[in-house]
């Protein structure tokens, strides 16, 4: 894994590429390196938000989404999780792999103002997070942005 601040509020997490027959989020050592990581970059507990079309996808069942308004770009409809733990983001990070439209968010307020603003749509959860994360690159990129109070 490889971090790089590039610029004072993004960071770019870079884990090993992906080959024919290995996969960084498959592999359990990178995923605990990216999860502790992730984990101690800010505010706990973390939030994922996981697009998707159709039906909400079966492996976050288990950290019992909630339908929201907003949805990363590229997915009509969103799910949000609470990750309470390192091992929920370890869990997660391996079930929904590779993670093409999934954006964390590390809640400045509460769990239940971030929801709130979900639900509102649009940009309004930008004020309520210090910072967020996109996942790219089949889960082998994760693009940091700290997020200035309003």
């Amino acid at each position: 894994m490889h971090v790089s601040q590039v610029a004072y509020d993004r960071f770019l997490v870079e884990l090993p590429p992906a080959d024919a027959e290995w996969r960084p989020l498959a592999d359990p050592e990178t995923i605990s390196e990216t999860a502790s990581w992730l984990w101690e970059f800010g505010p706990t507990p973390l939030m994922a938000v996981v697009g998707f079309d159709g039906a909400a996808p079966s492996w976050i069942a288990s950290w019992s989404p909630r339908q929201v308004s907003w949805a990363p770009a590229g997915a009509p409809s969103g799910a949000a999780v609470v990750l309470r733990t390192q091992s929920d983001l370890e869990r997660f990070l391996a079930a929904g792999a590779p993670h093409e439209r999934t954006v964390l968010l590390w809640p400045r307020i509460s769990e239940a103002k971030t929801f709130e603003t979900l639900m509102a749509g649009g940009a309004a959860w930008l004020r309520v997070v210090d910072a967020h994360a996109r996942i790219s690159r089949n889960g082998e990129v994760f693009e940091i942005e700290q997020v200035s109070p309003a």
